[in-house]
């Protein structure tokens, strides 16, 4: 299955829904995915291709739609748009959004997180050779690209670590190809489970996926608007946890 892009958790992969403001008018979910391979692929098509864009199709909005007499529209858009969109009110739920302080002050957030795990990072088959896990403190000053809109760590700045960020269409495979010409050291990404996705979704021979083994692991969420109403943010929340032990990356 060929890649698009991908995201950061923040998004961060991710998904949004989108209701009209009067509980009268409430007709349409309008929902969105940024590709994060093997989570959301083909972010651009409706609907997105994905284990985790199967997983909620199955599982989740069938249901929300029925109880709530909703219609789900899928919609596409870059990272810092939903996330603009999603402080406004234009969407109502992002999914796979890292939690920060800043971000609990503009949305709600999913009781339990969708995924846990260490972050990854892109680098080129010459560098760690022979290793599959490298520490933070290996990167202190080298550049490493991420997603424009995605949650910057704070070990980068700890540890003396630059960064340049891309925003658009594969972004992704933009940002690995500056690693092999050699002009950044690394793409970071964090979920480990993405940078693995981007090298196989994109037979990116050059170069391989690595964890950062001392980092702190990244909890991904659901993050609500805060105009979307209690209810069907208690309805997704139950059957999140009701049917997350069905969610396996393909």
């Amino acid at each position: 299955m060929k890649s698009r892009g991908w995201v950061f958790l923040l998004t961060g992969v991710c998904f949004a829904v989108s209701q009209t403001a009067s509980a009268a008018s409430e007709a349409f979910l309008r929902v969105a995915a940024v590709s994060a391979p093997p989570h959301v692929t083909m972010s651009e098509v409706n609907p997105p291709e994905g284990a985790l864009a199967d997983f909620m199709m199955k599982y989740i909005l069938p249901t929300v739609a029925e109880k709530f007499k909703l219609t789900v529209v899928w919609k596409g858009a870059p990272l810092k748009r939903e996330f603009r969109d999603l402080e406004v009110g234009d969407l109502d739920m992002l999914f796979m959004v890292v939690k920060t302080p800043e971000r609990e002050q503009k949305y709600h957030f999913s009781t339990e997180p969708l995924i846990t795990e260490q972050p990854g990072m892109i680098v080129s088959k010459s560098q760690f050779k022979g290793r599959s896990a490298i520490s933070v403190k290996e990167l202190s000053g080298k550049t490493v690209g991420q997603m424009a809109g995605s949650l910057v760590p704070d070990f980068f700045k700890q540890n003396n670590i630059n960064f340049i960020t891309l925003t658009g269409q594969d972004v992704g495979v933009r940002l690995s190809t500056l690693v092999e010409n050699k002009r950044i050291d690394g793409v970071f990404i964090h979920l480990v489970s993405v940078t693995d996705g981007v090298i196989a979704a994109n037979k990116l021979e050059k170069l391989k996926s690595v964890a950062l083994e001392d980092a702190p692991a990244f909890s991904t969420y659901v993050a609500y608007n805060k105009k979307l109403s209690p209810e069907i943010r208690a309805e997704i929340d139950r059957l999140i946890a009701l049917h997350r032990k069905h969610y396996k990356i393909k």
